[in-house]
């Protein structure tokens, strides 16, 4: 079966009285993790549920979710996320999203994921770190090289591990494990990171997932469609009045949104990011509007780290 035809196949309407439910989405790390509270609503429902998506993702998924098969490939008819949500223009969360399209009405939950103790049992000695995720998928939501530097020697003389796959711009740091993970070693050390400083992308994710502590830097892309209310994440984004375009851009792909946000706002929101319990967003000055800088008084502190 052409895996492009899944809306022929699957009426939405004949979910509910499916016993399985398959579905695609191979695009994005991070939106299997937002599609988890609309599987698990599906299941809860009596659903069996079949995942179709990269084969560098089953292991993990399949141990946090063990009910559900993940898998690369079908016979059966399944649902293609990937073709069903690739011209959409942002305009509610992912979860939303996806349950809206699978037939199903809100509210949902964010993503839970528990991890076992044997992804955390390697990352001991990084108890507490604080762990950057300096890339993101986007030029609209890459944050410029020369602010990742300048954040990174911020916190050198900290426990300050570097997270993602590329490895083209060295980094100050304590470790870089930048394309040495596998997908549980990542679940791993994020579930014992202090603080996870990312991009939007799928480190916010897992990161928030997970209920760590998290400090998310946005472009355009309104930050509540991400995260939800009740997630303990910090999201920065710039007060520009074209802010948030949701992927209808007028800056000729210059993307200064991302550039507005400077690494002395990310060391603010660090230091509020274990005070809070949900969602909390900064908006950002552009910098001639901001009296100082912010200058280095101490180094990061995770709770309970020395």
């Amino acid at each position: 079966m052409n895996p492009t035809q899944m809306s022929e196949n699957i009426p939405p309407e004949d979910i509910a009285i499916t016993p399985l439910i398959s579905v695609k989405r191979s695009h994005g790390l991070g939106n299997v993790v937002c599609l988890l509270p609309v599987l698990d609503r599906l299941s809860e429902e009596g659903c069996q549920i079949q995942v179709i998506t990269r084969p560098e993702w089953t292991h993990a998924f399949s141990v946090l979710r063990p009910a559900y098969t993940f898998c690369t490939d079908s016979d059966t008819q399944f649902i293609d996320l990937d073709q069903l949500t690739q011209d959409l223009e942002p305009t509610e969360h992912r979860t939303d999203e996806f349950g809206r399209i699978l037939g199903l009405g809100r509210p949902f939950s964010y993503p839970r994921l528990n991890v076992p103790p044997v992804w955390t049992r390697p990352f001991e000695n990084l108890q507490g770190c604080l762990v950057f995720a300096p890339e993101a998928g986007h030029p609209s939501r890459q944050w410029p090289k020369e602010h990742c530097m300048h954040l990174s020697e911020y916190f050198a003389d900290d426990k300050f591990v570097l997270v993602g796959t590329s490895t083209n711009s060295s980094l100050p740091c304590d470790r870089d494990l930048r394309g040495q993970l596998e997908l549980h070693e990542l679940f791993g050390l994020l579930a014992v990171a202090g603080t996870i400083i990312t991009m939007d992308s799928a480190i916010l994710h897992i990161a928030a997932a997970l209920g760590q502590p998290t400090v998310a830097i946005f472009g355009g892309i309104n930050p509540g469609y991400r995260v939800r209310s009740d997630q303990p994440v910090v999201t920065l984004q710039s007060k520009m009045d074209c802010c948030p375009c949701n992927k209808n851009e007028t800056c000729l792909e210059k993307f200064p949104c991302i550039a507005a946000v400077q690494p002395e706002d990310v060391v603010q929101a660090v230091a509020l990011a274990h005070k809070i319990k949900q969602r909390h967003h900064l908006p950002v000055s552009p910098q001639s509007e901001k009296d100082s800088l912010v200058t280095k008084t101490s180094a990061y502190k995770s709770p309970g780290v020395n």
